[in-house]
């Protein structure tokens, strides 16, 4: 059972919301000590929405140290009317600062191997782009991705196991990081047949989480989970 899995890991441990969000996880980072949120999709998307108007929520990640990207930045939302798109580009305070010495190290590796990170993200350099992203719900985001999980045959859109949907581990980032980060690198798999995920998915999601940060090591540990219960050899 993926659940009972995940709740065994070592880094693993309950974390005390109120109905409806008691089944989430916070799996600890030990180097650290923050960790990331994890729970059943369905219900950590209701979590992320709530997170807008909810101060009891956010006040409870934060002292838990719930993690939601690479930076102390990555956090949620304050309660602030949703800005529904960038806009024309206006220049920001911190267009022209280096932050690569206040990130996490090591350095997540950028998704284009032939392009250096900037020192910066696109929210620093352009204020109306920090305005839309700190305004956005934080995202749920598939450990393992349905898509790929459907189109094996093991995962389905309606249904109440634990591969299919709304049921499957979920971690969740703040709506930047998880569009311009992790979105991206998973591109490269739109197209894959089912031959190609059984024989590619767990080099991708070992490159995913354990070649790019170390913060990531744990949800490789919930990613062996999920893919040996798809069928998958990650050994």
């Amino acid at each position: 059972m993926i659940w009972e899995r995940i709740e065994k890991l070592p880094a693993s441990a309950r974390i005390p919301l109120p109905a409806p969000y008691r089944q989430m996880y916070l799996i600890s980072i030990l180097a650290d000590k923050s960790g990331w949120l994890v729970g059943p999709y369905k219900h950590l998307t209701r979590l992320a929405t709530d997170l807008r108007t909810r101060d009891d929520l956010r006040d409870i990640l934060a002292k838990k140290r719930v993690r939601f990207g690479l930076r102390q930045t990555d956090v949620p939302p304050a309660d602030v009317e949703r800005q529904e798109r960038y806009g024309p580009f206006v220049r920001g305070a911190n267009h022209d600062q280096n932050f690569a010495a206040a990130r996490v190290k090591p350095l997540a590796t950028p998704f284009r191997a032939d392009r250096p990170a900037p020192g910066n993200r696109i929210s620093d350099r352009k204020e109306n782009v920090m305005t839309f992203w700190a305004t956005q719900t934080p995202q749920s985001h598939h450990i393992v991705e349905f898509n790929h999980l459907e189109a094996l045959g093991v995962s389905h859109e309606q249904g109440d196991k634990e591969l299919d949907h709304g049921q499957l581990p979920a971690v969740l980032l703040a709506g930047e990081f998880h569009q311009r980060y992790i979105s991206a690198i998973l591109k490269q798999t739109h197209g894959w047949d089912r031959k190609a995920l059984q024989a590619g998915l767990t080099k991708l999601y070992r490159s995913l989480y354990v070649e790019r940060s170390h913060l990531f090591h744990p949800l490789w540990d919930i990613s062996k989970i999920i893919l040996v219960e798809a069928g998958i050899k990650t050994g």
